[in-house]
Protein backbone atom coordinates (compact mmCIF):
# COMPACT_ATOMS: atom_id res chain seq x y z
CA UNK A 1 0.00 0.00 0.00
CA UNK A 2 1.25 3.47 -0.87
CA UNK A 3 1.70 6.09 1.84
CA UNK A 4 -0.16 9.24 0.79
CA UNK A 5 1.66 12.47 1.51
CA UNK A 6 0.20 15.97 1.78
CA UNK A 7 1.54 16.51 -1.74
CA UNK A 8 -0.71 13.75 -3.09
CA UNK A 9 -3.96 15.23 -1.76
CA UNK A 10 -3.00 18.73 -2.89
CA UNK A 11 -2.15 17.51 -6.38
CA UNK A 12 -5.46 15.62 -6.64
CA UNK A 13 -7.29 18.80 -5.64
CA UNK A 14 -5.26 20.85 -8.12
CA UNK A 15 -5.94 18.47 -11.02
CA UNK A 16 -9.64 18.29 -10.09
CA UNK A 17 -9.82 22.09 -10.03
CA UNK A 18 -8.21 22.36 -13.47
CA UNK A 19 -10.45 19.61 -14.85
CA UNK A 20 -13.51 21.59 -13.80
CA UNK A 21 -12.23 25.13 -14.44
CA UNK A 22 -11.02 24.73 -18.03
CA UNK A 23 -14.27 23.32 -19.53
CA UNK A 24 -16.40 25.80 -17.58
CA UNK A 25 -14.25 28.70 -18.80
CA UNK A 26 -14.37 27.50 -22.42
CA UNK A 27 -18.17 27.16 -22.34
CA UNK A 28 -18.59 30.57 -20.70
CA UNK A 29 -16.46 32.28 -23.34
CA UNK A 30 -18.18 30.45 -26.19
CA UNK A 31 -21.62 31.21 -24.74
CA UNK A 32 -20.73 34.88 -24.29
CA UNK A 33 -19.56 35.11 -27.90
CA UNK A 34 -22.71 33.44 -29.23
CA UNK A 35 -25.10 35.51 -27.10
CA UNK A 36 -23.43 38.87 -27.65
CA UNK A 37 -23.51 38.61 -31.42
CA UNK A 38 -19.79 38.52 -31.90
CA UNK A 39 -20.25 36.26 -34.91
CA UNK A 40 -19.40 39.07 -37.35
CA UNK A 41 -15.79 39.90 -38.11
CA UNK A 42 -14.56 43.41 -37.40
CA UNK A 43 -12.58 45.25 -40.01
CA UNK A 44 -9.91 46.30 -37.52
CA UNK A 45 -8.66 43.35 -35.44
CA UNK A 46 -5.73 44.97 -33.66
CA UNK A 47 -5.80 46.27 -30.13
CA UNK A 48 -2.60 47.02 -28.24
CA UNK A 49 -4.43 47.07 -24.91
CA UNK A 50 -6.05 43.68 -25.56
CA UNK A 51 -2.72 42.14 -26.62
CA UNK A 52 -1.09 43.54 -23.50
CA UNK A 53 -3.73 41.94 -21.24
CA UNK A 54 -3.60 38.66 -23.20
CA UNK A 55 0.13 38.55 -22.47
CA UNK A 56 0.19 39.77 -18.87
CA UNK A 57 -2.83 37.89 -17.47
CA UNK A 58 -1.82 34.37 -18.67
CA UNK A 59 1.81 35.00 -17.66
CA UNK A 60 0.66 36.04 -14.19
CA UNK A 61 -1.58 32.96 -13.91
CA UNK A 62 1.23 30.63 -14.98
CA UNK A 63 3.62 32.29 -12.53
CA UNK A 64 1.08 31.93 -9.72
CA UNK A 65 0.53 28.23 -10.53
CA UNK A 66 4.30 27.67 -10.58
CA UNK A 67 4.54 29.32 -7.17
CA UNK A 68 1.82 27.00 -5.82
CA UNK A 69 3.60 23.96 -7.25
CA UNK A 70 6.87 24.95 -5.60
CA UNK A 71 5.02 25.05 -2.29
CA UNK A 72 3.65 21.55 -2.91
CA UNK A 73 7.09 20.20 -3.75
CA UNK A 74 8.47 21.67 -0.55
CA UNK A 75 5.72 19.98 1.48
CA UNK A 76 6.81 16.59 0.16
CA UNK A 77 10.19 16.96 1.84
CA UNK A 78 8.89 17.41 5.39
CA UNK A 79 7.52 13.90 5.87
CA UNK A 80 8.37 12.70 9.38
CA UNK A 81 10.29 9.45 9.03
CA UNK A 82 11.99 7.22 11.53
CA UNK A 83 15.35 7.29 9.84
CA UNK A 84 17.40 6.73 6.76
CA UNK A 85 18.09 3.32 5.25
CA UNK A 86 21.04 3.28 2.86
CA UNK A 87 20.91 0.49 0.28
CA UNK A 88 23.81 -0.44 -2.00
CA UNK A 89 23.31 -2.92 -4.82
CA UNK A 90 26.30 -5.14 -5.53
CA UNK A 91 26.92 -8.12 -7.78
CA UNK A 92 24.95 -10.12 -6.51
CA UNK A 93 23.70 -9.09 -3.09
CA UNK A 94 22.40 -6.05 -1.25
CA UNK A 95 24.11 -4.05 1.50
CA UNK A 96 22.05 -2.16 4.08
CA UNK A 97 23.12 0.61 6.43
CA UNK A 98 20.60 1.51 9.11
CA UNK A 99 20.96 4.29 11.65
CA UNK A 100 19.21 2.40 14.46
CA UNK A 101 22.05 0.26 15.78
CA UNK A 102 21.99 -2.55 13.22
CA UNK A 103 24.82 -0.86 11.34
CA UNK A 104 26.14 -1.84 7.92
CA UNK A 105 25.62 -5.42 6.80
CA UNK A 106 25.32 -7.51 3.65
CA UNK A 107 22.22 -9.51 2.74
CA UNK A 108 23.24 -12.57 0.73
CA UNK A 109 20.93 -15.26 -0.67
CA UNK A 110 20.63 -18.35 1.54
CA UNK A 111 19.62 -21.95 0.81
CA UNK A 112 15.97 -21.23 1.59
CA UNK A 113 13.58 -20.32 -1.21
CA UNK A 114 13.50 -16.53 -1.48
CA UNK A 115 15.63 -16.34 1.65
CA UNK A 116 18.64 -14.32 2.72
CA UNK A 117 21.01 -14.62 5.64
CA UNK A 118 20.21 -11.15 7.05
CA UNK A 119 16.95 -9.53 5.94
CA UNK A 120 16.20 -5.84 6.21
CA UNK A 121 14.25 -5.43 9.46
CA UNK A 122 11.94 -2.42 9.78
CA UNK A 123 9.04 -1.43 12.02
CA UNK A 124 5.54 -1.75 10.62
CA UNK A 125 3.44 1.40 10.20
CA UNK A 126 6.59 3.53 10.32
CA UNK A 127 7.73 5.58 7.30
CA UNK A 128 11.41 5.37 6.35
CA UNK A 129 13.56 7.38 3.98
CA UNK A 130 15.51 5.08 1.69
CA UNK A 131 18.59 6.06 -0.31
CA UNK A 132 19.61 3.61 -3.03
CA UNK A 133 22.78 3.37 -5.12
CA UNK A 134 25.01 0.75 -6.70
CA UNK A 135 28.71 0.00 -6.45
CA UNK A 136 29.19 -1.78 -9.78
CA UNK A 137 26.40 -2.08 -12.38
CA UNK A 138 22.78 -0.90 -12.62
CA UNK A 139 20.42 -2.76 -10.28
CA UNK A 140 16.78 -2.10 -9.45
CA UNK A 141 15.42 -2.35 -5.90
CA UNK A 142 11.85 -3.66 -6.20
CA UNK A 143 9.48 -4.36 -3.32
CA UNK A 144 6.01 -5.00 -4.83
CA UNK A 145 4.09 -5.03 -1.53
CA UNK A 146 4.68 -1.28 -1.11
CA UNK A 147 4.74 -0.43 -4.84
CA UNK A 148 8.41 0.44 -4.60
CA UNK A 149 10.77 0.33 -7.58
CA UNK A 150 13.94 2.40 -7.46
CA UNK A 151 16.90 2.06 -9.80
CA UNK A 152 20.31 1.63 -8.19
CA UNK A 153 22.76 3.44 -10.46
CA UNK A 154 26.52 3.69 -9.80
CA UNK A 155 27.52 7.19 -8.72
CA UNK A 156 23.96 8.36 -8.17
CA UNK A 157 21.72 8.40 -5.08
CA UNK A 158 18.02 7.82 -5.64
CA UNK A 159 15.89 8.76 -2.64
CA UNK A 160 12.32 7.90 -1.75
CA UNK A 161 10.35 6.69 1.25
CA UNK A 162 8.28 3.66 2.10
CA UNK A 163 6.14 2.32 4.92
CA UNK A 164 5.28 -1.31 5.62
CA UNK A 165 1.65 -1.42 6.73
CA UNK A 166 1.61 -5.14 7.54
CA UNK A 167 3.65 -7.30 9.88
CA UNK A 168 5.40 -10.13 8.07
CA UNK A 169 8.20 -11.16 5.75
CA UNK A 170 8.06 -9.67 2.26
CA UNK A 171 10.16 -10.60 -0.75
CA UNK A 172 11.35 -8.33 -3.52
CA UNK A 173 13.88 -8.71 -6.27
CA UNK A 174 16.30 -6.94 -8.58
CA UNK A 175 14.39 -6.18 -11.76
CA UNK A 176 17.39 -4.98 -13.80
CA UNK A 177 19.44 -7.60 -15.61
CA UNK A 178 22.76 -7.12 -13.81
CA UNK A 179 24.83 -10.14 -14.77
CA UNK A 180 25.10 -13.89 -14.26
CA UNK A 181 23.92 -13.82 -10.63
CA UNK A 182 20.95 -11.54 -11.29
CA UNK A 183 18.45 -14.18 -10.14
CA UNK A 184 20.34 -14.72 -6.88
CA UNK A 185 19.89 -11.37 -5.16
CA UNK A 186 16.45 -11.33 -3.55
CA UNK A 187 15.30 -8.55 -1.27
CA UNK A 188 13.75 -9.75 1.98
CA UNK A 189 12.14 -7.24 4.35
CA UNK A 190 10.91 -8.22 7.81
CA UNK A 191 8.26 -5.84 9.11
CA UNK A 192 7.92 -6.20 12.88
CA UNK A 193 6.09 -4.33 15.62
CA UNK A 194 8.13 -2.15 17.93
CA UNK A 195 7.10 -4.25 20.92
CA UNK A 196 8.62 -7.34 19.26
CA UNK A 197 12.05 -5.74 18.99
CA UNK A 198 11.99 -4.27 22.51
CA UNK A 199 10.46 -7.26 24.24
Amino acid sequence: MYVYTPLYSEMVGYVSFLSAFIPIWVFLVLGWQLCSGCGTAALRNESDLLEFFWTVVPSTCVGFLCFLNLGCLGNDLVLKTRGLIKVVGRQWYWSYDLNDGQGLYDSVMSDFIDGVDKPLRVYSDTPYNISITSSDVIHSFVLPVVNLKVDAIPGRLNNTFFCMNHVGVFVGYCSELCGAGHAYMPIVVEAVEKAFVKG
